[in-house]
């Protein structure tokens, strides 16, 4: 018996209704392939990347429509022209580029395409005269970014376009930026993916890209890239990662101005030198830094970037403090500024490192301003707990950076070295001809201990000593042999004594007719009242024009030439008594710290 109940006959109807769905949905997509047109596809999708783009479109293929599991159409050979005539410039082109689409709208004539894959775009972009592109800026991407970053009442109050866009996948891209004055950049094997619903919503960009050789990994995103694409003040994360460098970067952009952001900043770099040779950087002031990190809030003040909060690390040094970067203007090149204070700090690396950067500047160009000689100036302060120059340590020490299209200056200001202080300043001078100059100035160092540092051979006289020596160059410091420099020495000291130096036993040998090695005279020691030496340097030797030892009992003169190369030695030494005692000639040579002594006849000069 049939059950024709009203329970049954509803679940019959409801099964009827189903199984008709299904059948509906068989046919559509069975007949889809004979409902929408290919060429019409082709042309909506030609219109499509016009009217997004403000640029004519061509495609060269015959579109391939797939309708399961969803439906998307697939095209190759598309040409992106700057404008529809013949012998317009190419913008790009794209190997092939797949959609998917609606069906129903299709079936209507008004396919609406998201969810793009780029298979081998290849784009350049060009700026011209005056910061243009040739790229349209009347296309619907370009009318939104107008919307978003417009003032006027008028243009906000009207609504964006509906326009989805979804996921964009891009494979083997490549992007060309060339710039007015004939530079370029090209990023090479772009791999990625654009993650962007609409034109309102945020958007996340995820790709991996090969740029003169080195492989960048790139992960941006914003809630607001209309306003990003059109120069206006908008949110940025951004982490960029490859061999050379690690950076991550969160905050604020504006990329209307000069370099515009304001946010939290974290940099990794294992080699400076690489990043230079990388980048083709002409400034090689700070090659020599290695290890560095750095972490920062950037304040953009005007065309003046703020490394507030900054902590930097390199070659084991890290310090602390605020640094500023100039843009470059139309008159003066960029330039570093402020104060930091480090724990530790290698003067010397300093020193040949703004010496390298002048040498590599190579010849002027008299049709050139000097400020673009330079590319990047510094006026830099740095406070540092303990500084070295080689095997001479400082301590508390205050140093000042100083470099322009014209000079480069490291300066000691202040700073504590062996029980006394040192100050000094070693000054590079570009034009109008290469020239070193180095001043430094000790007072009240113990000369004994930093003999020792300077590994000087002894016998040398122990006391506090105060040393003025001023050394000039004519050729950078890092091609400066010991025969280019000329200059003086002035040493002086209170009382002190010279070890393993007996004055009685040298005025006893000296006043017979042998000659005799200085080691018979190094049994005890000489005491003095001061010491007083002058020299001046020149032809690879040092003339010591006046040195006098003052003693209880003696008075000591020298004068004469030190070849400080091979360390030979041309003196003449007199031995005068305070006590009416005979006066003592003495002519020294051989090499130091071990000459022979031969008595000398008065008149006899070295």
């Amino acid at each position: 018996m049939i059950d024709l109940s009203p329970r049954n006959r509803t679940s019959r109807t409801a099964l009827l209704v189903v199984a008709g769905i299904l059948v509906l949905a068989v046919l559509f997509r069975v007949l889809s392939p004979v409902l929408v047109s290919s060429a019409l596809v082709r042309d909506r999708v030609e219109t499509a990347v016009e009217a997004w783009l403000g640029h004519d479109v061509t495609i060269d293929s015959v579109p391939q429509l797939e309708f399961w599991p969803r439906p998307m159409v697939t095209l190759r050979g598309i040409v992106i022209r700057q404008e529809d005539r013949p012998g317009s410039p190419v913008l790009g082109h794209i190997d092939e580029l797949s959609a998917n689409f609606s069906l129903l709208k299709a079936l209507t004539g008004n396919p609406v395409f998201q969810n793009f894959t780029l298979v081998g775009p290849d784009i350049t972009v060009r700026t011209k005269a005056g910061g243009r592109l040739n790229w349209s800026n009347q296309g619907l991407l370009g009318a939104a970014v107008r919307h978003a970053v417009s003032t006027d009442p008028a243009e906000t109050a009207r609504p964006l376009p509906e326009a989805e866009i979804g996921d964009v996948t891009i494979s083997g891209g490549r992007l060309t930026v060339e710039t007015a004055d004939g530079r370029s950049l090209v990023f090479e094997r772009i791999n990625g993916a654009l993650d962007w619903d609409d034109l309102t919503a945020p958007a996340r960009l995820r790709a991996r890209a090969e740029v003169r050789g080195v492989l960048l990994d790139i992960d941006l995103s914003t809630a607001q890239p209309l306003q990003l694409l059109g120069g206006a003040s908008a949110s940025l994360d951004l982490a960029l990662s490859s061999s050379l460098m690690t950076a991550r970067f969160s905050g604020r952009a504006d990329l209307a101005r000069t370099a515009f952001l304001s946010g939290d900043l974290q940099m990794t770099v294992p080699k400076i030198a690489d990043v230079v040779q990388w980048a083709n950087l002409p400034v090689h002031t700070a090659d020599a830094l290695h290890d560095v990190t750095l972490s920062a809030r950037l304040v953009t003040l005007d065309r003046v970037m703020r490394f507030d909060q900054l902590t930097i690390s390199a070659n084991g040094s890290s310090g602390t403090g605020v640094m500023d970067l100039s843009m470059a203007t139309d008159t003066q090149p960029p330039r570093v500024t402020g104060t930091l204070a480090f724990d530790r700090m290698d003067l010397r690396a300093l020193v040949m490192a703004i010496s390298d950067d002048q040498q590599e500047m190579g010849p002027l160009d008299p049709a050139r301003e000097p400020p673009f000689e330079r590319q990047l100036g510094f006026d830099a302060r740095f406070s540092v707990k303990t500084a070295s120059y080689g095997t001479v340590s400082l301590t508390n020490a205050a140093v000042s950076l100083l470099s322009d299209a014209r000079r480069a200056e490291v300066e000691i200001l202040d700073s504590e070295m062996l029980g006394g202080s040192m100050s000094g300043q070693i000054s590079m001078r570009l034009m109008p001809k290469p020239a070193t100059k180095i001043r430094l100035a000790a007072r009240n160092v113990d000369f004994e201990a930093l003999a020792k540092q300077l590994s000087l051979p002894g016998p040398l006289f122990s006391a506090p000593a105060s040393i003025d020596l001023n050394l000039d160059l004519a050729k950078p410091l890092s091609l400066a042999k010991a025969e280019d420099v000329t200059g003086s020495l002035h040493l002086s000291a209170a009382s002190g004594s010279i070890p393993r130096l007996d004055l009685d036993a040298f005025r006893r040998l000296a006043s017979g007719s042998g000659y005799f090695s200085l080691e018979k005279a190094r049994e005890g020691r000489t005491d003095f009242n001061s010491l007083d030496l002058k020299a001046e340097f020149a032809a690879g030797s040092a003339r010591i024009t006046d040195a006098t030892i003052d003693g209880e009992t003696y008075v000591m003169h020298l004068s004469g030439v030190v070849p400080y190369q091979t360390r030979s030695l041309s003196l003449i030494a007199r031995v005068d008594s305070k006590t009416g005692g005979a006066s003592h000639r003495a002519f020294i040579g051989g090499a130091w710290p071990n000459p022979v002594i031969w008595p000398a006849p008065d008149g006899l000069r070295p």
